[in-house]
């Protein structure tokens, strides 16, 4: 129902806006000047009353738009370092398990050698 209405509102609208003096009045320089300035106004207003807001705040030590903002990066940057941590660490798990794999297989391999025939020293030469 409600949107019935706004295409109702916006074809009528849209409709006297496309006439002749509608043309003529918004094409007229000193309603441009009137619409620009209210466009603006509306805009240093808003900046106006956000200034005076968060001063507000500020002395009644609240939290402001500003301050939630600058806690949302800070908990994206923790996040992402976090992040990093992990993936750092289950790298450094990897290569743990890596080494004590190829140790494993380094004294296992040392193990199945055959030993080297041991040799009995020379006896010395029979002197005559």
């Amino acid at each position: 129902m409600l949107d019935q209405i706004k295409d109702i509102a916006a074809r009528k609208v849209g409709a006297a806006l496309a006439s002749d003096a509608a043309m003529k009045v918004v094409s007229n320089p000193k309603v441009q000047g009137a619409m620009l300035r209210a466009i603006n106004a509306r805009g240093e207003l808003r900046e106006a009353v956000e200034r005076r807001v968060s001063t507000l705040a500020t002395a009644l030590d609240l939290v402001t738009r500003e301050d939630v903002a600058r806690l949302r990066r800070t908990i994206r940057d923790l996040e992402d370092s976090v992040e990093d941590m992990r993936t750092e660490l289950e790298d450094a798990r990897i290569a743990a398990k890596n080494a004590e794999v190829a140790a494993h297989n380094a004294q296992a391999a040392v193990a199945t050698k055959p030993a080297a025939a041991k040799r009995k020293p020379a006896r010395p030469a029979a002197k005559n």
